[in-house]
């Protein structure tokens, strides 16, 4: 069921803007799925949103791309959400075996069932290659006209009751920033 969504074009000073104010509205147990091409700035609005939920050091977010998984402590009490936790699935999709499945998560000692937990939020580089993504999440998908490298294209999409209240239509519409 969507219950919000947002879409606009931005470049990189208003989209870093509308990340921290949405990454102030993020609780504990919120799971975001990015997608887009690389290189369009999926880690530039993962660190924004990290800055805004008040992540202790934000500019140590980078791409998990070998790592696969990061965890970053949410500073002081702000909150539900005591940590973000950035996963990036391009590594594992790319073995060729299909969708990442709940047994690629618990290769990695990552309980599928339990991210992001209740004191974390989780968001999802690379996300169309996971098999069975939470029904509840915030999907945003960003692309990059060739011409225009400067400038990106936001979709924001609130998939449950669990995203009724963020304001993807007012407070957190794209074109206000």
């Amino acid at each position: 069921m969507t219950v919000g969504e947002t879409n606009g074009v931005l470049d990189e000073t208003r989209m870093r803007a509308w990340a921290e104010a949405l990454g102030a509205r993020l609780r504990g147990g919120d799971v975001l799925l990015l997608r887009g091409a690389m290189g369009v700035g999926k880690t530039t609005l993962t660190r924004a949103l990290a800055r805004g939920l008040g992540v202790a050091r934000p500019e140590r977010v980078c791409s998990p791309t070998y790592t696969v998984c990061m965890r970053h402590p949410v500073a002081g009490e702000q909150g539900s959400a005591r940590e973000l936790v950035h996963l990036d699935l391009f590594r594992l999709g790319e073995q060729g075996e299909g969708p990442v499945s709940t047994a690629a998560f618990e290769a990695l000692g990552l309980e599928h069932d339990e991210l992001p937990g209740p004191h974390g939020v989780l968001v999802v580089e690379w996300s169309e290659l996971w098999a069975e993504p939470p029904a509840e999440h915030l999907e945003l998908t960003l692309s990059r006209d060739p011409a225009q490298t400067e400038v990106r294209t936001l979709s924001a999409v609130g998939r449950g009751a669990r995203w009724s209240a963020l304001g993807l239509d007012s407070a957190l519409a794209i074109d206000a920033f």
